[in-house]
């Protein structure tokens, strides 16, 4: 028997899960969980900003599909999480966040940072709860983790008094479960599946979505071998990118809107028909399009339009099935359907490349964009954080695995670039982890270029630096006019110096032709880098690529 304190409780519980990091900002409510963690051998990542914590433990997450754990401290802590703890519910991350509270005894007399956190976190995760006797914090922890990660993923809570943490019991009163998440991915129904199948095969411009269920679902192969099956034009978004690697024959990017305009069956994997997808509705989809749907969420299955067919199964395994049930030459009956897709694909791509030809001084944004393209290999991690120049990367810059972009997700939250990069480098030192900012997002989280070089996290940051909140300003002047332009321009601030102040190196660009020899020198070397790139804010609205965040 040995004495352990409510922190080794929780230390253990985590270790057991798999978890070999955490992320935080220190407060006292949860220094004995610090110190628990320490004889566990779990690291503790320590930011400048718990919004920043939370961000970290959401990549995580994500990219380890387990839980991704922030600990912070009561009061202030959570709240200044909870932004982070959104983000994760509307990305379907299985972020863990346990939060201190004042002493039990002092409940209701107004202690340091005392307040009703539960409530608070309710509606943005899958369930928060509070833990009452020290000898309790194994079990509810382990419920957590179970209703994280069972079913459609999401964010969780745990709220846990200072007193219990520091209480010692004996380890026979508190026993850390084992076995309690169990996640055998559901089959289709097989009558379902033959439904399907013969509604693809019966289809003369079909077009299939993938979106992030395909990646917590794991089930980037499966997806490979039915499209090569289906000879079906394969779009992805969100966390579902790089499922399909880009030279893939039936990957398709820039020709979505064509193809879904056109499409007489439109399948759609783990993707939610949001704003991202027109909601699934006319005009973004064809007006007679026939829709069905994979998730696995049956909540998700007929929000916003009505299906043919729904269902509520793990993506990959209905894939399998699919695959197996589909008729035989079903490729090369859509072969015209996917020239005519192809032929859109090849223009707007030849649209593309010649816009990041340009040789403009200040830099357009698709010039910064196909340089940093052209140094993104198989091996690289791409963050997203921003706005319009984001949007420009993310059409240039071609993925060939999955899990190799990162964004915030639907919610559309700025600021978790760095700690998203520094959660990647954390899980794949040995690989490249660019980080690809607004400088508007760039300063939200910008102090966390100090966390990466405190850590030894060599990766660099290419701030796209147009001067302004361009996905807000753009449409503001051509909606309001420049003489009632307000609130929407930024400096063009020397982020590089800034990363320099904090330990890092840097680089201010103001020419297309040193981008390149830039990056491959950020690249090459062992350092945290700032290229700080100044585009022309005007660049990306002559090219009529001006979007509403709305």
């Amino acid at each position: 028997m040995a004495d352990l304190t409510g922190g080794d409780l929780v230390a253990r519980v985590l270790a057991g899960a798999g978890v070999r990091h955490v992320f935080t900002l220190c407060g006292g409510h949860i220094l004995p969980i610090y110190d628990g963690c320490l004889r566990e051998g779990i690291r503790i990542v320590d930011v400048r900003h718990e919004q920043a914590a939370a961000h970290a433990a959401d990549a995580y997450a994500r990219l380890t599909r387990n839980v991704g754990v922030a600990l912070v401290t009561a009061g202030p802590g959570v709240t200044d999480a909870v932004t982070g703890v959104a983000n994760a519910h509307a990305a379907r991350s299985p972020l863990l966040l346990v939060g201190g509270a004042a002493p039990l005894g002092l409940r209701g007399l107004g202690a340091l940072q005392e307040m009703e956190q539960v409530a608070l976190l309710r509606p943005i995760t899958k369930g928060a709860w509070t833990v009452a006797e020290t000898r309790q914090i194994p079990e509810v922890l382990a419920t957590a983790i179970r209703v994280a990660l069972s079913g459609r993923p999401g964010p969780v809570f745990v709220e846990i008094p200072v007193d219990l943490l520091m209480t010692v019991v004996e380890d026979r009163l508190a026993p850390i479960p084992t076995g309690y998440v169990h996640r055998t991915p559901a089959a289709g129904d097989p009558a379902a599946i033959d439904r399907l199948a013969a509604l693809l095969a019966g289809a003369e411009r079909p077009v299939v979505l993938a979106g992030s269920g395909v990646w917590w679902d794991d089930a980037a192969g499966a997806l490979a071998a039915f499209a090569a099956a289906a000879g079906v034009p394969v779009f992805t978004n969100g966390a579902g990118r790089g499922s399909l690697a880009a030279d893939h024959p039936m990957a398709f990017a820039q020709a979505r809107g064509f193809a879904l305009g056109q499409a007489d069956v439109v399948l759609v994997l783990g993707a939610p028909l949001d704003f991202r997808l027109g909601y699934g509705r006319a005009p973004t989809f064809a007006e007679d399009a026939r829709v069905a749907m994979v998730d696995c969420d049956p909540e998700e299955l007929g929000r916003n339009r009505p299906l043919e067919i729904g269902i509520a199964a793990h993506v990959g395994r209905v894939l399998a099935q699919l695959t197996d049930a589909l008729p035989r030459g079903l490729a090369d009956r859509a072969g015209p359907w996917r020239r005519a897709v192809d032929e859109k694909e090849r223009a707007a791509r030849a649209r593309l490349d010649a816009l990041g030809r340009a040789d403009d001084v200040p830099v357009s944004h698709y010039r910064w964009a196909a340089e940093i393209a052209r140094h993104v290999g198989a091996e690289t991690i791409v963050v997203g954080d921003g706005g319009d120049v984001v949007g420009c990367a993310s059409k240039m810059v071609r993925l060939e695995r999955p899990g190799q972009w990162l964004d915030p997700g639907p919610f559309g939250c700025l600021g978790v670039g760095p700690p998203f990069a520094i959660a990647a480098k954390l899980l794949h030192p040995d690989r490249p982890v660019l980080l690809v900012a607004g400088d508007g997002a760039f300063g939200l989280n910008g102090m966390e270029m100090e966390t990466a070089v405190r850590f030894g996290l060599p990766l660099t940051c290419v701030v796209g630096n147009d001067g302004g909140w361009g996905q807000i300003r753009n449409p503001q002047l051509s909606f309001f006019g420049a003489e009632r332009a307000v609130a929407t321009s930024l400096p063009h601030s020397r982020y590089d110096l800034m990363v320099q102040a904090l330990g890092g190196r840097g680089v201010l660009v103001t020419a297309p032709e040193e981008i390149g020899p830039a990056l491959e020198r950020a690249l090459a070397s062992h350092d945290v880098w700032c290229i700080n790139v100044v585009l022309d804010p005007a660049a990306y609205r002559r090219t009529g690529q001006v979007s509403m965040a709305i």
